[in-house]
């Protein structure tokens, strides 16, 4: 009974003396592991994200990690050994795991917050809501329309409007033509034009156009009439008339209405603006 006992003391001596060595061995303390795991998942996060877009190489998943190992001065084979250590500790690898998730979601909490602050802008309609032009949201195109937005700052600008008239025809001589302005006008940016398809069923039209600096004002022209050089040419028997093409449609005639009219300025990345702004083309 006695040898029995002294057996089990010497046998939990000996675990204790392993699992210490063990311990000792292992390169990482909880503390440090446990700020590896939140940088690793960080890493995770980002490498999700990119996965499936164009230019994505799976291979340079191990630069990110190694890295990050080379952060905490470990090799893999000594990552793996820490994660096979504290995973053996139930308890202690939840509560790692406890602080993990708890940090994250802090973060997150703050990344929202300070999306949100740079998103706050994207739900102002930029369009002018009083216009002598305007009944009630509505615009008459029984003649060309002018519409000049002034304080434009620099950003993408997403255009839309709604068209319908009472006629419908083929003729693709009307548009409408946008373009910024410097402020001493002599710098133009023209946005492409729209061809207007003169229809009794409404149709949207939409543009988007970055702006720098440069511009601060933008211009937006209903049923412009089309450049002659631009206009399709007539045809008749099946032949195309040398000099002929068509003439602008008569917008007394065809009573048309432009409504819910929005020019918004949506948050974009610093990337995404850079990319723009090298795409400008005055």
């Amino acid at each position: 009974m006695i040898r029995r006992i002294v057996f089990s003391l010497l046998m939990g001596l000996l675990v204790c003396l392993v699992f210490s060595c063990r311990k000792k061995e292992i390169p990482l303390d909880a503390e440090e592991f446990k700020w590896l795991l939140l940088d690793m998942h960080k890493v995770d996060g980002t490498l999700a994200v990119w996965r499936g877009r164009y230019g994505y190489e799976e291979a340079a998943n191990y630069a990110y990690y190694n890295e990050l190992l080379k952060k905490y001065g470990i090799s893999r084979e000594e990552f793996d050994s820490c994660l096979y250590f504290y995973s053996a500790n139930t308890k202690e690898f939840s509560q790692m795991y406890d602080f993990i998730i708890d940090s994250l979601n802090r973060q997150l909490t703050i990344a929202d917050r300070v999306v949100k602050e740079l998103k706050a802008n994207d739900s102002i309609n930029y369009f002018p809501q009083k216009l002598d032009v305007m009944v009630q949201d509505t615009i008459f195109l029984d003649s060309v329309v002018t519409i000049m937005i002034d304080s434009i700052v620099p950003g993408l600008y997403k255009f839309s409007t709604t068209l319908q008239f009472d006629s419908i025809s083929r003729n693709r001589t009307r548009m409408i033509a946008s373009y910024f302005l410097s402020e001493d006008k002599k710098d133009t940016l023209h946005v492409r034009n729209i061809v207007i398809a003169p229809d009794t069923v409404k149709r949207v039209y939409t543009w988007s156009q970055y702006a720098d600096s440069v511009y601060s004002h933008l211009m937006i022209r209903y049923m412009e009439e089309v450049p002659e050089k631009e206009r399709p040419k007539i045809y008749k028997n099946g032949k195309v008339i040398a000099g002929k093409k068509e003439k602008p449609i008569n917008l007394k005639e065809f009573h048309g209405i432009s409504w819910d009219n929005q020019l918004f300025r949506p948050y974009i990345s610093r990337e995404t603006e850079k990319r723009l702004k090298q795409g400008l083309h005055r």
